[in-house]
């Protein structure tokens, strides 16, 4: 389906499951820098119908969603998000965020909280970005926009690299976001600037993160992001890097359907 959001921008959302299951939470999956809502079709294709319902959207810039040429700070795709909790009019939400959408849904746990029932973080991008010096700032740039940018992009923090369809599907994937998102996005998360408010959070917590993950090693995130969120619980993904949709995404799934219950 396709939303008008109140921000001015369209999204394209993906849906599954009868949102009709009782005491079902809806899942709102936040896909992360560089892909779209398509980097979740292996959990979507996997979803069981009695967890509820699950929308995946793709964000501003990239998949089928608006492209517009400005817009891409990390106010703006929260800004995106909570307009879409509010205009679907959402509640009991599991909300889910990958990388980048990881920064993303902390900031948006913060605005909407009574809209959630728990949150969970993938490998996430921590509220206080990611520092990097001019050098690793000119290579991620140098990526934008190419095919072998994009097979770059993933080979560098995959630790399983998938049959080479579904690979081939990621790097389509990849080519959908636009240089505009790219660019933007990139500095959206690396330049993130919130973790003194992470203090106010109080929705139950679940964090994920690869065994094989680079550069947000589990230690990593164990410091720069459970530990700043009271009770946040962290479970490692053995043999998964930064993509465990398509890397363990029968281990993710069953770490997504167990946050359910945080909230109870």
């Amino acid at each position: 389906m396709n939303v008008e959001l109140s921000t001015g921008v369209r999204l394209h959302v993906r849906e599954r499951g009868p949102g009709q299951g009782q005491g079902a939470p809806t899942y709102l999956l936040i896909h992360g820098w560089t892909v779209s809502g398509a980097i979740w079709d292996p959990i979507l294709e996997r979803w069981p119908e009695s967890a509820g319902r699950v929308l995946a959207p793709d964000q501003r810039g990239t998949g089928f969603s608006d492209k517009p040429h400005t817009g891409y700070t990390l106010d703006a795709y929260v800004g995106d998000v909570v307009a879409l909790i509010d205009q679907l009019g959402l509640s009991d939400v599991v909300l889910v965020g990958h990388s980048m959408g990881g920064t993303i849904v902390q900031k948006v746990a913060l605005e909407r909280p009574a809209a959630l029932r728990s949150l969970v973080l993938v490998s996430p991008v921590p509220a206080s970005g990611v520092p990097l010096d001019e050098q690793q700032i000119a290579y991620f740039r140098s990526l934008g926009g190419t095919r072998e940018g994009a097979e770059q992009v993933l080979n560098m923090v995959m630790a399983r690299r998938p049959e080479p369809a579904l690979f081939e599907r990621m790097v389509r994937d990849v080519a959908t976001v636009s240089r505009d998102a790219f660019l933007g996005g990139f500095d959206s998360w690396r330049m993130a600037s919130f973790a003194e408010r992470l203090t106010e959070l109080k929705v139950p917590t679940l964090v994920l993160g690869g065994s094989d993950e680079q550069p947000l090693t589990p230690d990593f995130i164990k410091a720069a992001v459970v530990a700043k969120i009271a009770g946040a619980r962290f479970e490692l993904l053995q043999g998964s890097g930064h993509y465990p949709q398509y890397e363990v995404p029968d281990e993710l799934l069953r770490h997504l359907l167990d946050a359910a219950r945080l909230g109870r």
